[in-house]
């Protein structure tokens, strides 16, 4: 039963959609399953809602796209971007970087790397095809292989010292960094092995060097940021789609 809870508990944790709701000790115990399960599910949603809004405003659906996404992660990792775009922007000073990551007030590093958010996921949908199943499954990468990056880097890199987060689900994922990649494997051959590639050594470098360890908004920035890049990676190339073709 506690596996059950803590499996089932990762979807309330990272998405608006209700669900068994476990401690945070519990939930960032399972978390290493959160790319698969998660992603699938919120890659279906995302699919289906493309689909049904498609056919009462055509092409329109590509950007109503983007608010749903937004509204079943219940905006929680924009957040994470918006904070972690602010410490980006502070110079020198680390206590400052901190300070900005903690304030509720969004500056203009937050602002302009929520415009940098926008405009890459305005150029991913703006290439999304009719509703398909080679959509649905670009679809359901794209999401697996975000969440993935995020909870890979979560268990890998040490976490900030004020990180309470960052903290609890490094001390649990740090052994399961292994059990994360596996799941990611079936989703991030093609063009996607290589924006993960480059992806995860850019945010374990601004993780380690810039803030000086991982943390709950690094991890949505993250997830956040890569998912248009993997959008797109997965529009050029989804493994999924051929295997699927030509078993």
């Amino acid at each position: 039963m506690k596996s059950l809870k803590g499996i089932l508990s990762q979807i309330s944790f990272f998405t608006i959609i209700p669900s068994v709701k476990g401690d945070i000790d519990l939930v960032a115990e399972y978390s290493f399953i959160s790319p698969i399960l998660v992603g699938t599910i919120t890659g279906l949603i995302d699919f289906i809602s493309y689909f049904l809004i498609y056919f009462l405003i055509g092409n329109l659906a590509k950007y109503a796209l983007i608010i749903i996404i937004e509204i079943l992660r219940g905006f929680n990792h924009l957040d994470g971007l918006l904070d972690f775009g602010d410490a980006l922007m502070i110079r020198g000073d680390y206590q400052k970087r901190v300070k900005a990551l903690k304030d509720v007030e969004i500056g203009s590093g937050g602002i302009g790397l929520g415009f940098v958010y926008l405009i890459l996921m305005f150029i991913a949908v703006d290439k999304l095809s009719s509703p398909s199943i080679y959509l649905m499954l670009s679809l359901i990468s794209a999401e697996v292989l975000s969440r993935g990056l995020g909870m890979l880097n979560l268990s890998i890199l040490s976490p900030m010292d004020f990180s309470y987060l960052g903290k609890i689900f490094h001390s649990k994922l740090r052994d399961k960094y292994i059990w994360i990649i596996l799941q990611l494997i079936p989703f991030i051959l093609g063009y996607s092995l290589i924006v993960f590639v480059i992806l995860f050594i850019l945010f374990y470098y601004l993780g380690k060097i810039i803030l000086r360890g991982s943390s709950g908004d690094l991890t949505g920035a993250i997830i956040t940021l890569s998912f248009p890049l993997f959008l797109l990676s997965e529009e050029k190339y989804c493994f999924l789609y051929y295997l699927l073709h030509y078993l």
